[in-house]
């Protein structure tokens, strides 16, 4: 299957790459890192849309500690239970998911641009849903703190961060990315990506969900 084989290429990349990024969190976050940072991509191989597929960029994730990564609890498959049975687990989200309802109406209105946008903004069970149709990857493979801070930005300006984007983005091929609060450094390193740039704030960010859909629907065209 396409989508898998795609998702085992990701896998191999962040194998390559483990020993160099988590080398440059640490010196960065000044603390030692885990065993492997996590793992991204296609969120459920049995619905994202290669020919079509959308690729959305964060920052960064909390909430994992040592012992998940120890233990093999990685982005992708967690994100892929959510979008199969609900919102449930890890720390906050399950208080605070508007973060995940915003990206899932995002990613319905890029599956069909023409649906108004009144009838997308109060979604819930439908928008996480939709998380199963995307891909998704940070900027920072491992975590961040409570509150975005310079540490994230002087990792984002490492050479071993901006070449995983690099060839993640080559790997699954999107037709389209999304860039969400991740302009820099994602329009400079995406600048020869044959795909289509579309620059949003943090899905979780002080806005109502109609006027970031308003902003994303401007975008299309």
């Amino acid at each position: 299957m396409k989508n898998a084989l795609i998702n085992a290429k990701l896998k191999a990349l962040y194998d390559e790459y483990t020993p160099a990024f988590l080398s440059a969190w640490s010196d960065v976050f000044e603390e030692a890192a885990p065993c492997r940072m996590n793992e991204f991509g296609i969120i459920d191989v049995r619905r994202y849309d290669p020919e079509n597929g959308v690729l959305f960029i964060g920052r960064e994730t909390n909430g994992w500690d040592d012992k998940d990564y120890a233990d093999g609890c990685l982005f992708r498959e967690w994100l892929c239970n959510i979008s199969r049975n609900g919102i449930q687990g890890r720390g906050h989200i399950s208080k605070h998911p508007n973060m995940w309802y915003n990206i899932g109406r995002w990613a319905l209105l890029l599956q069909n641009p023409e649906v108004p946008i009144d009838s997308l903004a109060y979604l819930k069970e439908e928008a996480v849903d939709a998380l199963g149709t995307i891909a998704f990857t940070n900027i920072n493979k491992v975590r961040g703190k409570n509150k975005i801070g310079k540490e994230y930005y002087k990792l984002a300006n490492t050479d071993v961060a901006k070449k995983l984007i690099q060839k993640e983005v080559d790997i699954l091929k999107p037709k389209t990315v999304v860039a969400c609060g991740t302009w820099w450094p994602a329009a400079s390193l995406l600048s020869d990506c044959n795909c289509r740039m579309i620059r949003m704030n943090h899905p979780g960010a002080r806005k109502s969900s109609r006027a970031m859909l308003q902003e994303l629907k401007a975008q299309l065209g």
